[in-house]
């Protein structure tokens, strides 16, 4: 499988806990006066546990956030659109209303005696 193929979260994971790994182990072997080898791969398993599941809900939880502001990018254009549309069809109804009423003062017109 290719690194790329795996799910961003997963290698985020990886790429954590590897490096958590390496320093937890340089650690032990530097710095640690009695070390008990057998809790380090449960210590690893552990924290590839807890980085992961922490990974995956913040990726789900970005992604729900952008879903959410592509709806609302487009309910905000839709809203533009309609506006727009009021907009012009509000100067068809005031063109045609001063038309209408240049035709009746025209029509009506008063004559100086």
């Amino acid at each position: 499988m290719k690194w790329r193929q795996i799910p961003r979260w997963l290698r985020d994971t990886c790429s954590v806990v590897g490096a958590m790994s390496v320093l937890l182990i340089i650690y032990d072997l530097w710095f640690a006066k009695h070390v008990n080898w057998a809790m380090v791969p449960l210590q690893i398993i552990v924290a590839f546990l807890a980085v992961g599941a922490w990974s995956y809900f913040s990726a789900r939880s970005q992604a729900k956030r952008r879903v959410a502001e592509q709806r609302k990018a487009a309910a905000e254009k839709q809203r533009q659109a309609a506006a727009e549309q009021r907009q012009r069809e509000a100067e068809k109804n005031a063109a045609a209303t001063r038309e209408r009423n240049a035709a009746r003062n025209r029509a009506h017109k008063q004559r100086r005696k």
